[in-house]
């Protein structure tokens, strides 16, 4: 991977289609984000382990531990899930906002594909007193097709050590 970064143009697509991105899965367009997916698509989101500095024991567990690590078909199978009406944490329907900044965008050193870093928040409110937010970041592969830019590989890791949330029916 290179540390380039892209041109200023290459860098405002991507960055218009974050932002197309998050309003999607904010309004829960699920079949229009699928469009922005590759169909090699390699999602996945991990918790870092926690340490202490002075810490120099060695490890007994893995450095991230993944929440989820998925690909094109079972991404199909979670929103065909949602779309069943019988999700009991989708009832009342949640009100998510998905809300990403710190947008960088490099090069790969391989044609048409870039590496993309961000921030994302998402906040959930699910009923009146439930208020759940979620920061992470990410590192993405985008792909440059004749369709537009789409997305080859999420790799998010939250912020926090445990999730602090009842479920995870949503994308990142």
């Amino acid at each position: 991977m290179s540390n380039t970064q892209t041109t200023a143009a290459i860098y405002l697509d991507l960055k218009r289609q974050l932002y197309l991105e998050a309003r999607l899965l904010s309004a829960e367009q699920y079949d229009n984000w699928l469009n922005l997916l590759c169909d090699e698509i390699q999602y996945e989101m991990d918790v870092p382990q926690r340490r202490f500095r002075e810490d120099k024991s060695q490890r007994r567990a893995p450095v991230k531990t993944p929440i989820f690590n998925e690909n094109k078909a079972s991404i199909l199978m979670r929103i065909g899930r949602f779309k069943t009406g019988f999700v009991w944490s989708e009832n009342p329907i949640n009100a998510i906002r998905h809300i990403v900044n710190n947008i960088e965008v490099f090069d790969t050193g391989v044609a048409d594909q870039y590496l993309v870093y961000s921030t994302i928040e998402v906040h959930r409110s699910r009923l009146d007193s439930e208020r759940k937010r979620l920061t992470a970041g990410r590192q993405d592969v985008w792909v440059k097709s004749a369709s537009g830019y789409k997305l080859l590989k999420r790799t998010a890791t939250l912020d926090d050590s445990v999730v602090l949330d009842s479920n995870l029916n949503y994308f990142i």
